[in-house]
């Protein structure tokens, strides 16, 4: 039952692809069963150019498909042969229910996340699909498993490592969503770890994070739980914030409840709608915080505020793994306020922030670059 479900996903995912109703997100998926099916090792997958792969993946499939393919069939551009591909693999169940389970493995996952394909914009050399649902865990006896879908685990804690910390490690162009032992969720942003205990004490819950996350706290009066970010504490009960602490200056965003940061002697308690952000001084500054800004990124968007194209450009770089070069030609200036999907294609986000600021943008391998 269970491998006539994953065969039935497989044909319907491909056949919104062959119709062009997929979302970037599952179209990014169909591209990672396209790729994997070569299985090129990780030096030769960045050798080598996007067209010239798939053209050598549809050689292959055909192979497989028909033993004996007809040697008058002319290869087909990539826009056109991937079309023929997702055809023939609809048509056969079994392979495709074969490919389904093949191409979403993990590692495959990690190598195709934000990958490098064709433009369809002549604007652009190239074009970078979004990032997506992928993170590395570390047990506590320094074993590495890869994590991509199902994207929330409930893990289970062995006895004899109780006292000993998971890590959990989620790369650029990634992002996860875990569940831990006390039932609190914790989404985590690219580049960002959070270490964590095989078991909770039964006085205290405690984490230690670098990067960003978003917490769903469970309520629990007798344990509170904190969060240690470079140098900073946070401390609440039960409650749903968001920390960021990708840099030395940690900023807690409170979306409701209550929570106490403390930093060096120093603590303060804020409201829902604030902010407090602790200094390389050890200060805690509180302030008034635009939410829809700072908990953009768990909702799948980028978030453009008109004068903070520095911030903009940092979020873009760690979804979709690129570097920015001549961002210093970009002033304070722009006036473009509002939101875009993270799913959308790096070509569509600098559409948006060309309009936003006057400036032309290229993609280049793994640079954007600004004239």
């Amino acid at each position: 039952m269970k491998e006539q479900e994953s065969s039935d996903q497989a044909k319907a995912l491909l056949k919104k692809y062959l119709e062009g109703q997929c979302t970037a997100e599952e179209e990014q998926q169909v591209l990672r069963w396209f790729y994997a099916q070569d299985q090129p090792d990780e030096e030769q997958l960045h050798k080598e150019q996007d067209v010239g792969r798939a053209s050598r993946i549809n050689a292959r499939l055909e192979e497989q498909l028909f033993h004996a393919p007809d040697p008058t069939i002319r290869r087909l551009p990539w826009f056109r042969s991937k079309w023929m591909v997702a055809a023939m693999l609809v048509a056969l169940s079994g392979f495709s229910f074969w490919l389904f389970n093949r191409l979403s493995t993990p590692q495959q996952v990690a190598l195709e996340l934000a990958a490098e394909v064709p433009s369809h914009n002549q604007a652009f050399h190239n074009d970078i699909l979004p990032g997506g649902q992928y993170a590395k865990i570390v047990t506590p006896k320094g074993e590495e498993q890869q994590l991509a879908d199902p994207f929330v685990q409930q893990l289970e804690q062995a006895a004899d490592q109780q006292g000993k910390n998971f890590l959990v490690d989620v790369p650029k162009a990634g992002t996860y969503m875990i569940i831990l032992e006390d039932g609190t969720k914790v989404w985590l942003n690219a580049s960002t770890k959070l270490s964590y205990p095989t078991h909770f004490e039964s006085d205290q819950r405690q984490v230690a994070l670098t990067g960003e996350a978003y917490f769903e706290v469970a309520k629990d009066a007798s344990r509170p739980f904190r969060i240690n970010a470079n140098g900073t504490t946070i401390e609440v009960l039960g409650t749903t914030f968001n920390v960021n602490a990708y840099h030395d200056e940690v900023s807690t965003s409170l979306v409701e409840g209550s929570v106490k940061v403390l930093k060096e002697g120093k603590q303060t308690i804020i409201k829902p709608g604030q902010q407090a952000t602790t200094t390389l001084t050890n200060n805690i500054e509180v302030t008034a915080t635009d939410l829809a800004k700072n908990t953009a990124w768990q909702r799948d968007e980028f978030y453009f505020d008109g004068n903070n194209f520095s911030d903009i450009s940092l979020q873009i770089a760690r979804w979709y793994n690129v570097e920015f070069e001549g961002t210093e030609a970009i002033g304070t200036n722009s006036t473009y306020k509002g939101s875009i999907s993270r799913n959308s294609r790096l070509s569509e986000v600098l559409q948006i922030l060309a309009l936003a600021t006057g400036r032309k943008f290229d993609i280049i391998g793994r640079k954007v670059m600004i004239q």
